[in-house]
């Protein structure tokens, strides 16, 4: 499935990764998904992870504009840092897009090349960024980040 999350509560963190193609109804449900998952959550901070060559080709400009907008509905949103991780013009101009429609409801964001810059971003302590980075690194094979296996949310129609 092309949208997956690790879940860190303990941290209220969550690390967010796009994958394959990426259409509109996709970003639509994951961010409903999304939504739900982190209704506990008093704040979150959040890496979204678009370095993973992902297709953008299916997805509309006004998906981008309201997920973006969507932001504002998460009202434990804006109280965490987001970190977006690229890894080249064009997906530097999305998440430029995409910060600027979330600017209402998120304050700190950073679009960055590196995920040790993303990680520090996010305000951890050296012990926590180890742990966070050794789980992000385990999630995806063929992942610019080295990984084994996937964790996390599949949309239900997953097999």
């Amino acid at each position: 499935m092309p949208i997956k999350n690790i879940l860190f509560p303990e941290h209220n963190f969550v690390y967010t990764y796009y994958c394959d193609s990426i259409d509109d109804l996709q970003v639509r449900a994951y961010s409903d998904q999304l939504k739900k998952q982190l209704s506990e959550f008093r704040s979150y901070c959040e890496i979204i992870d678009i370095s993973r060559n992902v297709d953008f080709s299916n997805l509309s400009s006004e998906t981008l504009t309201k997920t973006g907008a969507l932001e504002k509905n998460r009202p434990n949103a804006g109280t965490g840092p987001l970190a977006i991780l690229v890894t080249d013009p064009l997906t530097f101009g999305l998440a430029r897009a995409y910060s600027t429609f979330a600017a209402d409801a998120r304050t700190d964001v950073l679009i960055s090349y590196s995920l040790d810059e993303c990680i520090a971003f996010m305000g951890f302590n050296r012990c926590q960024s180890l742990k966070i980075k050794n789980a992000i690194c385990q999630t995806s094979p063929g992942s610019s980040l080295s990984s084994q296996n996937s964790i996390g949310f599949n949309f239900p129609d997953d097999n």
